[in-house]
């Protein structure tokens, strides 16, 4: 199949429509994702399967490893790709119950100045993640470490709960603003992407297996270790014969030129060298399609040469090659006020699905 043909087949499915990328990533927004715990009934997970369920797609737990995954092409045949997107969110636990103090679960980004945003407490009730409590979260702008607190207005909060940032989305022509962005985002590209290739690359695919894995406890703390549920993955896992692709939200950086609304961001190296290096021809592969892409639909991806987040692929590095790191950029990490382009969500369920099958002709 040409790129023209897949572009333009892609462009023509009602799933792209900003209505409905902005009603399912509301879906996925609504349903909390704590960390280590996304498949409970009640959390994210269950919300993955139906979603894919709608996109004609089977989804389904990866053995024990607490995570989910969907496959594209070939079942029969060896593995050859892999696209990973994390589930979980910012998470914290109580440190002291009586005057309701949390600690972290994930690295803390929130202004220096000090922060309060909308809250809420979940608690396993019959092994569903059941909403215990809401109120407030409180960051004090001096200290080290930095008092965290939780400021209870309904429910009651108990040893063990985890306590998430929460705030409905909200939706400004093309804008959106919200808490979890990071990673609904990634976790509705990767599925839109999946649908893509499934139903519109034909030969593409052909005798070829690509595994869309969804990863839980990918967030954790600056000095703990990140991706622990992507290394779980790997080990349930043979190897993959091209290597992954990690999908999630990229840091805005005005200097290089990325920020809402530019596109599909597609970056070579993580951390600035402390997670993933994209060996050179597949970053020259990448490089060369986005011209091609670029000209058949202006202004889908954005080569990303600055710096992007160590995530996922830290750990899955050490199993198998980084291929690329494709995301859109997300403003705001880790508060309610996380804000992206419903456009750009767009350009990256074209952009994914036409680098996968450039990758698969390799």
């Amino acid at each position: 199949m040409s790129l023209d043909k897949l572009l333009a087949q892609i462009s023509a499915d009602p799933a792209i429509a900003s209505e409905a990328v902005f009603a399912r990533l509301s879906r996925l927004l609504k349903a909390p994702a704590p960390n280590n715990s996304c498949l409970l009934d009640g959390a994210v997970g269950p919300v993955i399967e139906s979603l894919a369920a709608e996109l004609g797609l089977r989804c389904a737990a990866i053995g024990s490893s607490g995570n989910l995954g969907l496959e594209v092409g070939d079942q029969a045949a060896p593995l050859d790709l892999l696209v990973s997107a994390h589930m979980d969110r910012p998470c914290f636990r109580v440190l002291s119950l009586p005057d309701k103090t949390l600690y972290p679960l994930c690295a803390v980004r929130v202004p220096s100045r000090g922060y309060a945003c909308d809250a809420i407490g979940l608690r396993c009730i019959d092994g569903r993640a059941t909403l215990a409590a809401r109120g407030k979260l409180h960051f004090e702008s001096a200290g080290e470490p930095r008092r965290i607190h939780f400021e209870v207005e309904a429910g009651e909060l108990h040893w063990g709960d985890a306590v998430m940032m929460h705030r409905a989305p909200r939706r400004e022509a093309k804008t959106i603003t919200g808490a979890g962005l990071d990673n609904a985002i990634g976790l509705l590209i990767a599925l839109l992407a999946a649908r893509a290739l499934q139903r519109y690359a034909g030969d593409a695919i052909k005798n070829r297996r690509i595994l869309f894995a969804f990863t839980d406890q990918e967030e954790g703390p600056p000095d703990g270790l990140f991706g622990q549920g992507a290394a779980r993955l790997a080990h349930a896992l043979e190897p993959p014969r091209i290597g992954f692709v990690n999908v999630d939200g990229h840091n805005r950086d005005d200097a290089s030129g990325h920020r809402p609304g530019v596109g599909a961001s597609h970056a070579f190296v993580s951390g600035r060298g402390r997670g993933s290096v994209v060996p050179l021809d597949y970053q020259a592969l990448a490089e060369s399609l986005a011209d091609e892409v670029n000209q058949a639909r202006p202004g889908t991806v954005r080569l990303n040469y600055s710096y992007v987040s160590r995530s996922d692929d830290m750990l899955l590095s050490l199993w198998a090659r980084c291929v690329g790191l494709v995301g859109v950029v997300v403003e705001n990490a880790h508060t309610t006020e996380e804000t992206a382009s419903l456009d750009d969500i767009a350009a990256a369920a074209h952009w994914l699905p036409a680098f996968i099958a450039r990758l698969l002709s390799r």
